[in-house]
């Protein structure tokens, strides 16, 4: 790739989006318009595609609509608004992975990027340039697929580099009894670290129930992180993560998840005969039921209760008319109707009401890994 792969226009998308008079800051006041301002100066669009260059991350990162470390929250009287929905967190992005530069920010403490599924600002010094020849060498390096969280790699002599976590791709040179020799990013050299065997796969996994449950028993529990906010991951970053290490490679937010596959649409039908639909067409493991904002994966039924595994913030509520909510904030395994004990407990917010589609991952698509 020579160029950005979008227009301008097109990645100009968060300062047509985010405005003053509906966005408020990390004191929970309006955000002045002068803030603004000096995010679209900041933001250099000018010299968009004045760089065109590879690089890789050196750590985790995170992806910013703005290029700024302050947050823009919605409205945080209302249920469901303020934390930790910070709308200037567009992703996280996993150590080591591969970037598009398009530009920096005007006083070059930022780079708009691009990744394989999203893109914006992350900090200049979380990249690492690559070199045309450090860039040909790793594109035709083999790669595995890490099963496990938070592994530590460290280089020859023991310095910790990074963390390794499920949904990460990573170059490897060798493998032997016990470990993988990985290359990851150092600084602004390619080292060499070691990786448990049991740590990743240095083949695409076979989609099948046993492989699926050794990864879901990695993710469920963790904290809810929205758009990797504090290095964990959303509804839609836990699904991308999970079906990398199967070869599936998925859009970054939900929506357009929903689409990727064999769309069965379910929006329009009564409770009774969403479920007969899902038992009916769905395959477990296979399968994204969608709502708006969310997604859940079908894991088939137990106890004539259809369970999904899905990484969510929080239950609506509502009290003496009051919406609210109650937070979850991890990933869980749960019926359609989760938190339908809790009090004040919305019927009609559950999720088995308001879903609109499903889709079968592994049916009439031809999406894989980049």
């Amino acid at each position: 790739m020579s160029e950005p792969p979008v227009t301008r226009f097109e990645a100009m998308w968060a300062l047509q989006r985010y405005k003053p008079g509906e966005s408020y800051g990390e004191n929970l006041l309006p955000v002045d318009a002068s803030w603004f301002d000096t995010m679209e100066q900041q933001s250099n669009f000018d010299a968009y595609g004045s760089v065109n260059r590879y690089a890789i991350t050196r750590r985790f990162s995170h992806l910013r609509a703005f290029p700024t470390h302050k947050p823009i929250f919605s409205d945080p009287s209302k249920a469901g608004e303020g934390f930790p929905f910070d709308y200037m967190q567009n992703s996280g992005i996993h150590s080591n992975e591969p970037l598009f530069i398009s530009h920096y920010s005007k006083d070059g403490a930022w780079v708009y990027v691009f990744t394989s599924y999203a893109s914006g600002w992350i900090r200049h010094y979380d990249i690492s340039l690559l070199t045309q020849e450090e860039t040909q060498h790793y594109q035709k390096h083999k790669f595995l697929h890490v099963i496990r969280e938070y592994i530590p790699l460290q280089d020859n002599n023991g310095t910790f580099i990074t963390y390794a976590r499920v949904g990460m791709l990573l170059p490897y040179s060798d493998v032997n009894r016990t470990h993988f020799t990985v290359s990851v990013r150092h600084e602004n050299n390619f080292v060499s670290a070691t990786l448990p065997l049991d740590a990743a796969r240095s083949n695409v996994m076979l989609l099948n129930r046993k492989n699926m449950v050794l990864l879901l028993n990695q993710l469920v529990g963790r904290p809810y992180g929205w758009g990797g906010l504090y290095e964990e991951r959303d509804c839609s970053s836990t699904l991308r993560d999970i079906f990398a290490s199967f070869g599936i490679w998925l859009p970054r937010n939900s929506s357009k998840q929903a689409h990727i596959g064999k769309v069965v649409p379910l929006k329009g039908l009564s409770e009774r005969h969403k479920r007969e639909r899902i038992i009916e067409e769905g395959v477990p493991f296979e399968t994204i039921l969608y709502r708006r904002g969310h997604v859940l994966l079908y894991m088939g039924v137990y106890n004539d209760s259809i369970m999904v595994f899905h990484d969510t913030w929080g239950i609506r509520t509502v009290n003496d008319g009051v919406p609210g909510r109650k937070i979850v904030g991890k990933t869980v395994i749960s019926t359609l109707k989760l938190g339908k004990e809790q009090p004040g407990y919305d019927e009609k917010y559950a999720h088995l009401r308001n879903l609109e589609s499903m889709n079968i991952l592994t049916q009439e698509t031809n999406i894989t890994m980049p």
